[in-house]
């Protein structure tokens, strides 16, 4: 079985230690997003076990991640495997 989830919607994300509330962006839309991991500069081999050789070479496997702005401005990046799961904005119904 599959669960489709919609990222646009994501408005809260559940970690070890808590929710954390996603702010939208300008056009409503949630500013969660998912994508590989890149780093701006990779660890050196040895400290890094996920390694695997390509070609006679070790390179770093990317490993895919979460990523959203929370409502202070700041921005929050971790594993995918580190969510435990997410919630859409609840719609009040109006008596």
């Amino acid at each position: 079985m599959s669960v489709g989830i919609d990222v646009e919607k994501v408005a809260q994300v559940l970690l070890a230690d808590g929710w954390h509330k996603v702010a939208p962006v300008g056009d409503g839309r949630s500013s969660f997003g998912m994508g590989a991991y890149e780093f701006q500069e990779p660890p050196k081999p040895e400290q890094n076990p996920v390694m695997h050789l390509k070609g006679g070479q070790e390179e770093l496997i990317p490993s895919t991640g979460a990523h959203w702005t929370e409502d202070d401005g700041s921005r929050v990046f971790c594993p995918v495997t580190s969510i435990l799961a997410v919630k859409y904005a609840g719609t009040k119904k109006s008596q």
